[in-house]
């Protein structure tokens, strides 16, 4: 099925140099948890017990992998928020 017409958009746009902004932020957070999830699933699938765990280590582990994911999103070349951000464009941001 296709549609031609473009998309309504869902709030009223009063800057769309904004809206595209905050677009962006919002693929990146996206591919963020995305990444975060990858990981934290990569790790608990581990063959072996971790000699250095503990709640203190689980928990900066987890912080760190954040602040990794945040910082990766939309620059580690994945193409998540790039996807994204295609794909919601038409309801923020006129077509031109």
């Amino acid at each position: 099925m296709r549609i031609d017409k473009p998309p309504m958009p869902l709030t009223p746009v009063t800057d769309p140099n904004r809206a595209a902004a905050d677009l962006r932020k919002a693929a990146e957070g996206f591919e963020a948890i995305f990444l975060n999830t990858f990981l934290k699933a990569a790790r608990e699938a581990s063959l072996g017990e971790d000699i250095m765990g503990g709640q203190g280590v689980n928990s900066a582990r987890d912080m760190y992998e954040t602040e990794v994911t945040r910082l990766a999103a939309g620059r580690a070349g994945l193409g998540i928020a790039d996807a994204v951000e295609r794909q919601f464009r038409g309801y923020v941001a006129p077509k031109e």
